[in-house]
């Protein structure tokens, strides 16, 4: 199993935006495609390159982006795919095995089918051989069975139906740190009975909560003043809940149910990638701010005196200003001149400014409450995005 059943032959740097060191990377790489299914990975991979470019933030920061393919040659073709399994599900066409440089495998807790797993040691040596700056691997499995993981910085997606919305899902998880906003563990229709109500600490998670309160709600700066809170609530924890959205498709707010339970958490839209593959809204604002705020920090200029007066570089103002600054970078963007002589001087005086903001409290509190904050604020207000 693993290196002895399959050999990496080659990669190649499939979107190009700059040196890697200044950019956020993607290694993409195969399991179960045998030599002659190259083509069909390498036609995988640019479907994955195209979704993700067109789906929102990426597209806004598709220029802090850069793509590596690996190519694997797998000794046999798909996955394992075991008859048995804990949900008690039958695999789609039958059982399979099969002897890949991976060990991609279906039920690879033993307790459901669509959680398909690699080897993700293997996957992270491998990509650090090849593409030694990456930042998240993505693995595509050669097989028709619907599945995916993620976490430790490897998302997996095989070639199903809905393959790219699972891959993106997947990504939320594994380089983005979002939870899954679905109310339930293997199914609302499943009988499961220790998903009623969520009685623990507050999650860590960026879109998931525990909190109903407006005022201390994690994402309060992106729910409207008419929008309430919380906005749905389940008059029955013993199932998941099933009433209409009762605000607008995009509108952000508390819903009752997520990461598993009924009730007890909430999650910040009524629907969205994270909760159902093929949403309509493929990530709410709230997984968009942490999609860019962890692809801004690895790939471009820090907003050195910003993360320095708010102490912390995923403060809601701090991503809006550097979204600001990455959209007037884009090519063709108005005033596209200028925003990139500002930033090379901002390159070179930064830093020590920021260190003096840092020595400093009472100057980092004026400049947020009186100068940084108040700004934002008005931009946002007008809509002044760039």
């Amino acid at each position: 199993m693993g290196t002895a059943d399959g050999t990496v032959t080659g990669s190649t740097k499939v979107v190009d935006h700059g040196a890697d060191a200044d950019r956020y990377v993607f290694a993409v790489m195969g399991d179960g495609f045998t030599a002659a299914e190259q083509p069909a990975f390498q036609t995988a991979c640019t479907g994955f390159t195209t979704a993700l470019q067109a789906t929102r933030p990426f597209d806004a920061v598709w220029n802090q982006i850069n793509v590596h393919r690996i190519d694997i040659e797998s000794h046999q073709s798909g996955a394992d795919n075991p008859l048995a399994c804990g949900d008690g599900s039958a695999p789609t066409g039958g059982a399979t095995t099969a002897d890949t440089y991976l060990d991609a495998r279906y039920c690879g807790d033993g307790s459901i089918r669509r959680l398909l797993t690699v080897d993700s040691g293997l996957a992270q040596t491998t990509a650090n051989a090849r593409v030694p700056g990456w930042d998240v691997i993505v693995v595509i499995v050669n097989h028709a069975e619907y599945g995916g993981s993620g976490g430790g910085k490897v998302a997996v997606y095989s070639v199903a139906a809905d393959a790219l919305e699972v891959a993106l899902h997947e990504l939320g998880h594994s380089a983005y740190g979002l939870a899954d906003e679905y109310e339930y563990y293997q199914g609302c229709s499943s009988g499961e009975t220790d998903h009623d109500t969520y009685t623990g600490p507050e999650p860590g998670e960026p879109n998931v909560t525990a909190v109903s309160d407006r005022s201390t709600l994690k994402w309060r700066h992106l729910v409207a003043s008419a929008t309430p809170v919380p906005t749905t609530t389940n008059p029955d924890c013993t199932t998941c809940d099933t009433q209409a959205n009762p605000v607008g498709a995009n509108d952000i707010g508390a819903f009752a149910g997520a990461k598993y339970f009924h009730c007890g958490l909430y999650r910040p839209a009524h629907d969205c990638l994270m909760r159902t593959v093929g949403s309509s809204l493929p990530f709410c604002a709230v997984c968009q701010e942490a999609i860019k705020a962890e692809i801004t920090r690895g790939s471009s200029p820090a907003c050195f005196v910003a993360s320095a007066v708010y102490a912390d570089t995923t403060h809601p103002d701090v991503v809006w200003l550097r979204d600001w600054r990455d959209r007037r970078l884009r090519p063709g963007a108005r005033g596209r001149t200028g925003a990139r002589a500002l930033v090379a001087v901002y390159g070179r005086v930064g830093p020590p400014a920021a260190r003096h903001v840092q020595r400093h409290p009472a100057l980092a509190r004026l400049l947020r409450d009186r100068v940084l904050g108040p700004a934002v604020g008005l931009a946002r207000r007008h809509g002044r995005r760039g």
